[in-house]
């Protein structure tokens, strides 16, 4: 039984495995997988779907169903601050579950599990979980629990955020930003953030209806909020925006767009903070991170490493390596001088990015004024058997792989955490890369 993929469990509710009778036995296995009676409490918080509010609590029956736990409740809130509670609370011996599907649809929805520092699971307690769960199934009963929101808890994020953005001294100018939060876990969180006077922020989609998070906008979406800002610099008022960020529906993942329109992806952003090290000058992506980006990180003196896409394989690559600092392209980045773990969260590389501003005293163009990437292509396949689709197409694959050898590349690979085969194909000639794109969009 495969439950988990790059990110967690994740899929479509109401559906296997998230349907009403298998999530209280996920809850259950997760409980038995940390077979340590000292663990005493559980942080438990969610996204902004409509399905969250009844996962948590039936994944809180399944759990108890196991043994009983106190359980700390904070409601909306993003996936990176439940991990800073985690590592700032160790010796409370807590674990955390985040319920989230990230940036997928509403009708998704997902568990990501943490231990009592505040790090992903490991494989190997993924695989114990699989185990459990596959053993037997138990009919759990409804249980009795208080799902009070607990603000204290949520306060020691609020206030780490505050003094991190506070902590840069020459904070000269004003900024104008615009925020995207997706309609997701960022939604609340970021209004009660102490803002500097001279930052200010306009939010857009901070309404969680249920069924709006991500839908048109956020990380994935960032031309909705590319189109706000390109249009308060054309009615040329002197109130435009510095720049934009855009984060996902769990918080992890932050995008910035320029006020001249460029968008600057987790790529750009490895490139820009690897030169916030003086002394280390190592830096961690992944399969998927551009080939120009990568030819001018060494270029600088850069030592880039590579590992397979997800958090968890970068933020390992990091440890293992001593790096400064790891991203993937989706804007996810984990930096490792902020808190007492590595951490990968929207609202600290929104802050990293407006110290680098400041440092530097300059704006975006001025310090990044073309993108250093390649031109490239990411398509998403949709597919229900992707190693039967792998195996049909590989003569499709390999016609394109001939094309883009010189200069370029392609990568095919299954998501972790949707049905879909993504295609990334990179060539330094736009018209290549078109010849390339228009041949595997032909796959019916």
């Amino acid at each position: 039984m495969t439950l988990f993929g790059t990110d967690g469990i994740r899929g479509r509710y109401g559906e296997y495995p998230l349907d009403d009778s298998t999530i209280p036995n996920i809850g259950y296995a997760i409980s038995r997988s940390f077979n340590d009676k000292t663990i005493k409490k559980i942080f438990i918080a969610h996204d902004g779907r409509e399905s969250s509010n009844i996962l948590c609590q039936k994944i809180i029956e399944g759990i108890f169903y196991d043994r009983e736990y106190q359980i700390i409740y904070l409601g909306l809130f993003p996936t990176p601050a439940l991990t800073f509670i985690l590592s700032q609370n160790s010796h409370l011996d807590a674990i955390g579950i985040e319920i989230t599907a990230s940036h997928n649809p509403y009708s998704d929805n997902g568990i990501k599990v943490f231990d009592k520092l505040g790090f992903k699971i490991t494989f190997e307690q993924e695989a114990m979980i699989e185990k459990i769960l596959g053993e037997q199934l138990h009919d759990v009963s409804k249980t009795s629990f208080d799902l009070s929101i607990n603000n204290s808890t949520r306060e020691l994020y609020i206030k780490f955020i505050s003094e991190l953005v506070h902590s840069e001294t020459k904070l000269s100018h004003k900024l104008r930003i615009a925020v995207d939060c997706a309609n997701g876990a960022m939604s609340n969180i970021i209004s009660e953030i102490q803002w500097p006077e001279n930052i200010s922020l306009t939010l857009f989609n901070h309404s969680p209806d249920g069924k709006n998070i991500n839908h048109q906008c956020g990380a994935v979406h960032p031309e909705y909020l590319l189109n706000i800002i390109l249009d308060s610099r054309d009615s040329k008022k002197s109130d435009n925006f510095d720049f934009g960020v855009c984060f996902d529906g769990d918080g992890d993942r932050a995008i910035i767009v320029s006020n001249s329109g460029n968008i600057l992806d987790g790529d750009d952003l490895l490139y820009l903070f690897s030169f916030q090290s003086k002394e280390n000058k190592k830096v961690v992506g992944t399969v998927m991170t551009n080939y120009g980006i990568r030819k001018n990180l060494e270029k600088n003196g850069i030592d880039f490493l590579e590992t397979d896409v997800g958090d968890k394989n970068v933020l390992q690559s990091i440890i293992n390596n001593h790096a400064f600092i790891g991203a993937e392209s989706s804007g996810h980045i984990i930096h490792t001088n902020i808190a007492g773990i590595p951490i990968g969260d929207g609202l600290v590389t929104m802050i990293k990015f407006i110290h680098l501003l400041y440092g530097l005293d300059n704006n975006i163009n001025a310090i990044y004024p073309t993108s250093l990437k390649i031109p490239s292509k990411l398509i998403n396949i949709e597919s229900m058997s992707p190693a039967d689709f792998l195996k049909k197409n590989q003569l499709i694959f390999s016609k394109v792989e001939k094309i883009l050898e010189n200069n370029g590349r392609i990568l095919v690979r299954k998501s972790g955490t949707q049905s879909l085969i993504r295609v990334l194909i990179e060539h330094e000639s736009s018209q290549i890369l078109r010849d390339a794109e228009k041949i595997i969009k032909s796959i019916s």
